[in-house]
């Protein structure tokens, strides 16, 4: 039985866009390459047996990735894709090049102060906003959360096998905290 490790979360289905069935997502990689014509990628809605769906078409459209499946030729259709994750065995993707990383791995890696070795917190959610520099949400003990630029100066190494992530925050930021 496969597990949930074994799978990629490529993107989050947010609404129906047009009238052709086709749908807008928030896509969690940094390209389109999971999203090739002919690709067949699982659904997972919440409460219900995964599916799959047979990619016809994807492009980014105002900063937001644009899917259509085959099959899917309404708003109706689409509709019933709201909110849902769409996701990929790992087995069928090839390896990313050096300091490229998978959102999904990022998350639940803890961040290690490179000073004193102390945990800042855990990555719990990461976020790409208009802008073009992701987020790290990173919760602490107390459930408090720190939004961190992923920026080379202050990500200073990343082990996704380790789940692990040494980081130098600048000065002050962690007051910041909400």
């Amino acid at each position: 039985m496969e597990e949930e490790a074994d799978y990629l979360t490529l993107a989050r289905i947010t609404r129906p866009r047009g009238n052709r069935g086709e749908v807008t997502a928030e896509n969690l990689t940094d390209s389109l390459r999971g999203f090739a014509k002919g690709n067949r990628l699982e659904v997972l809605l919440p409460n219900r047996m995964p599916f799959e769906v047979e990619v016809e078409e994807a492009w980014e459209h105002n900063g937001r990735l644009v899917l259509k499946f085959a099959g899917y030729d309404s708003i109706s259709a689409a509709e019933g894709l709201r909110f849902a994750e769409v996701r990929t065995k790992r087995a069928s993707l090839e390896p990313l090049p050096e300091g490229e990383y998978f959102l999904d791995d990022l998350i639940g890696c803890k961040m290690i102060d490179h000073a004193d070795g102390r945990e800042v917190g855990t990555v719990a959610e990461v976020y790409d906003p208009p802008g073009g520099v992701l987020l790290f949400a990173v919760h602490d003990e107390q459930g408090k959360e720190l939004l961190v630029p992923f920026a080379q100066e202050i990500c200073l190494e990343i082990e996704i096998e380790a789940k692990r992530i040494l980081v130098r925050l600048p000065e002050g930021m962690e007051d910041l905290k909400a």
